[in-house]
């Protein structure tokens, strides 16, 4: 008998910092469904009591005790939460089929007395991630696991009483290799917060609370009950008790990483690009709103992946951009480099950051004009990426929206028609023309809400006009152009989380993303 489970998060990048403006609402990214017991009759959530422990604060009172009349938490202090945890887990599945548990809300409610010290003057939202152990149990053998990449949107603290955090995310496939019941048990709890002022991160004010379950009884614990019959009836042996507590897998009982998460390069190389956003591709505000001015911001230094497809339409085919499997280029970045907000009228708020992004040579094969192969390598000269996010509208009709928009021009070279080398000359080129792409918040599956979190966006371009194709007097422009250039040929993106170097150093070394679709190469 084996269970294979799959941790949730990337290799090293376990925490997302989320940066999303305040009253922004909670916005997930989804799991990619696929074969196997899908979650379609969800579990009861479970609501688990924890203890969760507040770091040592500079301001600390020398006692090292609690004092319930001052808000500043002393190290050894813990907070008492309350957390709710639904998950969508099958209540039955197959052997050797994998079950896909769909979205995982946690949702924390902390006393917000004991968490005041740790935000900074002018602090008006929270935002950060989660993380949870979750230990599986199939008969007298159990496998640890960790539901990581739980994020929350920016929360508005109150003044006094309860703060609460709603955090989701995907979590990973777990698959029984034999038949028998298996339970899942909810375990630590990991917390990164980090204080929002205007939508902008305090990095350097970001604290860590670990929390462990306050009751040791795993009837309190138990997150779902999984029912996985041998196909010949309801033979499946029920689990005894509860986990043994080592946390230790037995012999038999696996649980492996996930498959993406490849780092690349070491950190982000200096400096952060500079320059002027393009706000010309942003949604109009609502009528009526009269916006502030842009405030600027010495944005935060960073650095992310981001790899993807693109597509030919009058070839059908696509080609592999920034290929995670070779060497991807990395894209620079100046996160929150400006801000603007409204003054009055109906709400509205938006975050700007700029990257730079060189793209190694891309390569495609396609059949020209249905049946003849041509191969051929593409070079990609970028302008600086203006990367725009935030909220128009407030809940339940707000409307969020993500932008990144950039002049590029593309060259053709080392082509080949049916094995054999066209010589197009070194200047087979384009015009610059304008790529715009835009997060889809109409599907649960890879919603891009900042550049610090990373996520799909996609779009389509006009490809222009070839110019310069060929060599010893003959003229391919018009080959190149009837062959490629148009509109409606469509770039789909996938950027990782970014990376901070710090300090404080978050989410580094930065993370190869996989293609959109779950694709490697």
């Amino acid at each position: 008998m084996r269970v294979q489970g799959r941790q949730g998060g990337r290799s090293r990048v376990a925490r997302t910092l989320r940066m999303a403006p305040v009253a922004a609402v909670v916005l997930a990214a989804g799991l990619l469904s696929g074969p196997g017991s899908q979650a379609d009759e969800g579990q009861p959530t479970v609501e688990i009591a924890y203890d969760c422990a507040v770091p040592g604060h500079p301001s600390s009172n020398a006692s090292g005790t609690p004092d319930s009349t001052d808000a500043t938490p002393s190290a050894g202090t813990t907070l008492r939460a309350s957390v709710r945890i639904g998950t969508q887990l099958p209540s039955s599945a197959e052997p050797g089929r994998p079950i896909r548990p769909g979205d995982v809300t946690v949702e924390t409610a902390l006393p917000f007395a004991g968490l005041a010290s740790f935000l900074p003057q002018g602090t008006d939202g929270l935002a950060g991630d989660a993380s949870l152990g979750v230990r599986l149990r199939q008969g007298a053998e159990s496998a640890d696991a960790t539901w990581s990449a739980l994020t929350a949107s920016a929360s508005t603290p109150p003044p006094t009483d309860t703060l609460r955090l709603g955090h989701t995310g995907p979590a990973p496939t777990v698959t029984v290799s034999e038949p028998g019941d298996i339970d899942l048990y909810a375990t630590e709890l990991s917390l990164r917060l980090t204080p929002l002022t205007k939508g902008v991160p305090s990095t350097e004010a970001a604290f860590a609370l670990d929390c462990a379950p306050a009751e040791k009884d795993p009837a309190r614990t138990r997150l779902a009950h999984i029912s996985v019959p041998d196909g010949t009836g309801p033979t499946g042996t029920p689990s005894a008790g509860a986990p043994d507590g080592t946390g230790a897998p037995r012999e038999g009982l696996t649980v492996t990483p996930q498959d993406s998460g490849t780092t690349g390069a070491d950190t982000c190389p200096p400096p952060p690009p500079t320059g002027v956003a393009d706000l010309s591709q942003l949604p109009e505000p609502l009528p009526g709103t009269v916006l502030g001015p842009l405030l600027p911001h010495p944005g935060v230094p960073a650095c992310a992946y981001a790899v993807g497809l693109s597509t030919v339409r009058k070839q059908n085919s696509s080609m592999i951009i920034n290929d995670p499997a070779k060497e991807p280029g990395l894209m620079n970045i100046r996160a929150a480099m400006q801000t603007q907000f409204r003054t009055s009228g109906p709400f509205y708020t938006r975050i700007d950051s700029l990257g730079e992004l060189d793209l190694p040579d891309a390569e495609s094969t396609f059949l020209s004009f249905g049946f003849t192969p041509v191969t051929a390598k593409v070079s990609f000269k970028n302008e600086p990426i203006t990367i725009s996010t935030g909220t128009i509208g407030t809940s339940p009709n707000a409307m969020p929206f993500a932008v990144a928009t950039f002049f590029q021009s593309l060259r053709v070279h080392d082509v080949k028609i049916n094995g054999t080398p066209l010589d197009v000359g070194p200047n087979c080129h384009t015009e610059r023309y304008r790529a715009t792409l835009r997060g889809d918040f109409t599907s649960t599956t890879g919603r891009y809400i900042n550049v610090l979190s990373g996520g799909m966006l996609k779009g389509t371009v006009d490809i222009p006009a070839f110019t310069g194709c060929g060599a010893n007097g003959e003229n391919l422009d018009r080959l190149f152009t009837a062959g490629i250039s148009g509109p409606g040929n469509g770039i789909i993106m996938n950027q990782a989380p970014t990376c901070i170097p710090g300090p404080p150093r978050a989410q580094c070394p930065p993370v190869i993303p996989p293609l959109p679709g779950g694709k490697t190469s």
